[in-house]
């Protein structure tokens, strides 16, 4: 009796393990974001920004509160898509996923390799010569199209480093209706991303616009987080936002390391909205700035 219930109770941890291997997800990595009025997605752990076009601009993608782009887990529909264009999950990690609107409502997902292939070992990483190749004198990149369960598949390989043993790479993963034809249109974001990365790539995770000319119509923008909300641990942001023709627009963003609690930069003269939030959004504080008045340190 004593070994049938140890062979059931070895069956049962048998079968849990099989079905916990099989909803595996893949891990995302740390530290990224999206800035409402920003065209590009960043991630700190990886000094590496992704330019996600026009679409990520319009109003409706951040009407509920929460932005278009995930990058804190990974739901089982794009761990699918992954797993069905042989993305190893010990060999890959997920930068975002995202569901967006705009010419076309698609969805849209980017991953990185952990590591390059080794020398000598079996390679871990995709095989481009099963890509077509498209090199330009603005950057280099691999693509598929394919199906996926009702929808058209994009699939692009963008080398960040490519050099042999030394690999890295980016890749953009678009769901887009199956009657979709205009390939040129993902082609454009893809493409300015291997221009980016080609051309001595900075990391630079921030944005000034100035939407006046240097005619005494600028001034500074000055602010302080107050002590009792600085965060000491965590990376965080600092956001302005101001009227530009009559629109609220993102005009200066900062990304924050742990303790900064100030800064200074030039702007238009007036009024101005500023945000200090976590990566994921949450406001931490908040509070209106006129550039003419001096904020006291």
């Amino acid at each position: 009796m004593f070994k049938k219930e140890r062979t059931l109770l070895l069956f049962i941890a048998l079968l849990l393990c099989s079905i916990l291997s099989s909803c595996k997800s893949y891990q995302v990595v740390p530290n990224g974001y999206t800035v409402e009025g920003d065209e590009y997605f960043i991630n700190i752990d990886k000094n590496l920004a992704v330019f996600l076009g026009d679409d990520i601009l319009k109003e409706e993608n951040w009407n509920a509160n929460t932005g278009p782009i995930n990058a804190n887990k990974v739901n089982a529909k794009y761990t699918k898509v992954l797993k069905h264009l042989n993305y190893l999950d010990t060999a890959y990690k997920v930068l975002f996923t995202g569901s967006l609107k705009g010419k076309y409502t698609y969805d849209m997902l980017a991953v990185m390799n952990n590591s390059p292939n080794v020398k000598g070992q079996k390679n871990h990483l995709l095989d481009l010569t099963t890509f077509q190749r498209e090199e330009n004198k603005e950057g280099r990149y691999f693509y598929s199209t394919t199906e996926f369960k009702g929808q058209k598949l994009l699939h692009f390989v963008i080398p960040f480093v490519d050099k042999l043993w030394q690999e890295k790479m980016v890749s953009m993963i678009f769901l887009l209706p199956a009657d979709f034809n205009d390939i040129n249109w993902a082609k454009d974001i893809v493409l300015s991303n291997a221009a980016m990365y080609r051309n001595r790539y900075v990391f630079t995770p921030s944005r000034t616009a100035i939407q006046c000319p240097d005619d005494g119509s600028r001034s500074h923008l000055d602010y302080k987080i107050p002590e009792e909300k600085i965060n000491k641990t965590e990376y965080m942001l600092m956001k302005a936002y101001g009227n530009v023709d009559g629109k609220r627009t993102l005009v200066v963003y900062r990304l924050m390391k742990p303790k900064d609690f100030y800064g200074s930069f030039v702007v238009c003269k007036g009024d101005y909205e500023i945000i200090y939030t976590t990566l994921q959004d949450k406001i931490i504080w908040q509070t209106k700035i006129n550039t003419e008045v001096d904020v006291v340190f």
